[in-house]
């Protein structure tokens, strides 16, 4: 039997959106949520959306992105400086951290194998106001990240130097990136903790707290990194220095979130009782997350062969100046992503949302705002990039090779940004419906079948350098935009059940 304590009021919920068409419907699903009885302080709610800023849906997407935005800058600066410090040692080290960062990037990737899950199951728990059952889903997720952060730090650490001689010819740079990878790999447990709590804290319409966490964390990289790498308190450390103080910060961030989530916000906390192995909850979260991961594993893959094509452009030194250039254009393209993802993840918190509490309506309009507020975002960043290409590489490297290889190749990325934006918004928007299997597919087709093989073509057949190289990658962002368009469209996302 369940029991309905009396609602309680969840910080900064809101009632139904202004531009709705009707009031909230009374939703069908009444049957019990497992474990709910057992916790007094996680009722089941019985109103609309309950982690929605009020206005309407333009409204929310700003107000949801916007944190969201400032974690991501904070996530990006990290990058940034880790780049920018390789930069001041020498090209070796630009190259080595930059292949550092995508093979770090591709065991985080790993994550989303919970985060994803977790992220549908409490947005739609909110939306139908089932706040047991997001509890539920915290905890398993909490549970199920640590294990897995833990195996991959020891796959990581045993796998450093065989990612390091596949994806770079000199042996001084083969041996920075091994090094930065090994320290590295001692943060995944923790940071698996705030990649998943950020995750579930978005869903639940929280985007504050994990734009608060990040700043704290950036500021740590930022602060210790350039300290150990300099030299300022005691020897000059290099790249390890770089390393050690990604790692430091990312251990941070995950002590923080355990900490705020252990406190309990928005409803949520972590509950000793709650730990233990729920075969069923952890069930819905892997079944939701596989295609994501699977996703994500064929993203690296195109990823890795891409860089291993453009390092093979050309050869030996003049090798390490085409990837460093590579590296410096993906770490300043990152700013571009910024509000694409940005605007992604409110998407998604928000077509979540409006599918539990049975408006599919107001879900796709939110996808649909949101995709074209990402754009012209986008837009604005490429303008940039085709009119600061030199600029750019001036403050990113000393070595006027790279900035001459990179730079003419940079201004052409600034007509992609766009599509690559809307991409991005639309595959998050069905990821945050529980539709991860057709981004999965979609994916695996722009990827595989026309970045890596274009690359190749146009960068090593062809010997068109950079640019070559990078015509498999605009390729693939305008398919994979209209893929996504075309299956958002259909509307079979609104039947998917989490």
């Amino acid at each position: 039997m369940r029991v309905n304590p009396p609602t309680p009021t969840l910080p900064n919920a809101a009632a139904a959106p202004h531009d709705a068409d009707a009031a909230v419907v009374a939703l069908a699903d009444t049957m019990p949520v497992a474990g709910a009885a057992a916790i007094p302080d996680a009722p089941h709610l019985d109103t609309g959306p309950a982690g929605l800023p009020a206005g309407p849906i333009s409204r929310q997407i700003r107000v949801l992105g916007l944190p969201i935005l400032g974690e991501q800058v904070g996530a990006f600066l990290i990058g940034l400086t880790d780049v920018y410090l390789a930069g001041r040692v020498g090209q070796d080290a630009t190259a080595a951290v930059g292949i550092a960062g995508y093979v770090g990037w591709f065991f985080t990737l790993t994550f989303s194998l919970v985060g994803v899950g977790a992220t549908a199951i409490v947005s739609r728990a909110f939306g139908a106001r089932r706040l047991g059952e997001a509890d539920r889903a915290l905890n398993q997720a909490f549970v199920t990240a640590l294990v897995i952060g833990v195996i991959l730090s020891g796959v990581a650490f045993v796998a450093a130097p065989f990612f390091a001689r596949r994806l770079l010819q000199t042996p001084t740079a083969q041996a920075m990136c091994a090094g930065f990878l090994r320290i590295d790999s001692f943060g995944y447990a923790l940071a698996s903790l705030n990649l998943i709590g950020a995750a579930i804290l978005r869903g639940a319409g929280d985007t504050r707290t994990p734009m608060r966490i990040m700043i704290l964390v950036n500021v740590i990289n930022a602060a210790l990194s350039a300290t150990l790498v300099f030299g300022w308190i005691g020897p000059a450390w290099g790249v390890n220095g770089i390393a050690i103080g990604t790692l430091t910060a990312r251990c941070s961030g995950g002590v923080l979130m355990a900490a705020v989530m252990w406190r309990g916000t928005r409803g949520m906390r972590l509950r000793p009782a709650l730990l233990a192995p729920d075969v069923s909850m952890q069930g819905r979260i892997l079944r939701i997350g596989l295609p994501t991961a699977a996703e994500s594993g064929v993203m690296w893959i195109a990823q890795v062969t891409f860089v291993w094509i453009v390092g093979h452009t050309a050869v030996g030194e003049a090798a390490t100046t085409s990837l460093a250039a590579h590296m410096i254009a993906m770490r300043a393209e990152a700013v571009s992503y910024l509000p694409a993802f940005a605007w992604m993840t409110a998407a998604a918190t928000l077509v979540g949302q409006y599918l539990g509490a049975g408006q599919p309506p107001h879900a796709a309009r939110a996808a649909h705002t949101a995709a074209v507020q990402g754009a012209v975002m986008s837009a604005i960043v490429g303008v940039c990039f085709y009119t600061l290409a030199e600029q750019i590489y001036a403050l990113m490297s000393d070595v006027p090779a790279v900035a001459a290889t990179g730079a003419p190749a940079f201004r052409l990325l600034a007509f992609a940004q766009p599509f690559l934006a809307m991409g991005i918004i639309y595959a998050g928007s069905l990821r945050g419906a529980g539709d991860t299997r057709w981004p999965l597919a979609i994916t695996a087709l722009s990827s595989l079948c026309l970045r890596v093989p274009l690359a190749y073509l146009g960068g090593v057949v062809l010997k068109g350098g950079l640019i070559g190289a990078w015509c498999g990658m605009w390729a693939d962002n305008f398919v994979r935009f209209a893929l996504m368009l075309w299956r958002f469209s259909h509307g079979g996302w609104k039947h998917t059940r989490v």
